[in-house]
């Protein structure tokens, strides 16, 4: 068995809600009909990239038609603690404006976070808040958790609305090159005018507008 099948296996374990059973599209575990499904399509399968973020998955799945095919997805490393944050200061939300190598291009988004394993949500938020931003979170509310892109990553992050202190621009950090400070009025604006498209951004704003926790 390759390290990434053992890997692989040993994380089927470890994190059972990554391989929950739903007959519209089955994960393959039988080992010796994976082998065989590797050596005849020259696929590989299991966990082919690592790092301490993020896992890329390459699963074996079967449909509702018996159809076989490879699915890949990316997991994170650590199973909770990501976060996305609505930062507010002076009642104007703060957005980075930052360059991201995903897209090759910049973007107006909310300060966020990889999870870490020894960091709770609310300790990651605090965190980032002072990287990203060199302010201190005053208060925080939970609103929910979101995905950025559920065809492709099963990263679940925590949004958390909060007050924090003045920013301060830490240009050069993590390819930041300006803070923005908008209205509720403006930032809806810049939406419409697809000036802010990050996903992750655009889901924390609108559980931000509809949520009774804060209005």
């Amino acid at each position: 068995m390759t390290d990434s099948l053992k890997e692989y296996f040993t994380l089927m374990k470890e994190r059972p809600e990554l391989f929950t059973e739903n007959e519209n599209l089955m994960i393959e575990t039988d080992i010796e009909k994976i082998k065989e499904y590797e050596t005849q399509n020259n696929k590989k399968i299991g966990i082919v990239y690592k790092s301490p973020y993020n896992m890329l998955i390459v699963d074996l799945v079967r449909n509702l038609y018996g159809y076989c095919f490879t699915y890949e997805r990316c997991v994170p490393a650590v199973k909770k603690g990501a976060i996305v944050s609505i930062p507010v200061y002076n009642s104007k939300f703060v957005l980075l404006k930052q360059f991201r190598h995903a897209t090759r291009k910049f973007q107006y988004a909310f300060p966020r976070g990889f999870s870490e394993k020894s960091l709770t949500s609310e300790e990651n938020l605090k965190k980032e808040i002072m990287e990203e931003l060199g302010s201190e979170v005053i208060s925080s509310v939970f609103l929910g958790n979101t995905v950025s892109n559920s065809g492709l990553s099963a990263d679940s992050a925590d949004v958390f609305y909060c007050e924090v202190t003045e920013p301060v621009l830490k240009k050069g950090y993590e390819a930041i090159t300006d803070i923005e400070f908008l209205s509720a009025d403006e930032i809806k604006q810049w939406i419409s005018q697809n000036k802010i498209d990050d996903g992750f951004t655009t889901s924390a704003l609108c559980m931000y507008f509809c949520s009774d926790k804060i209005h």
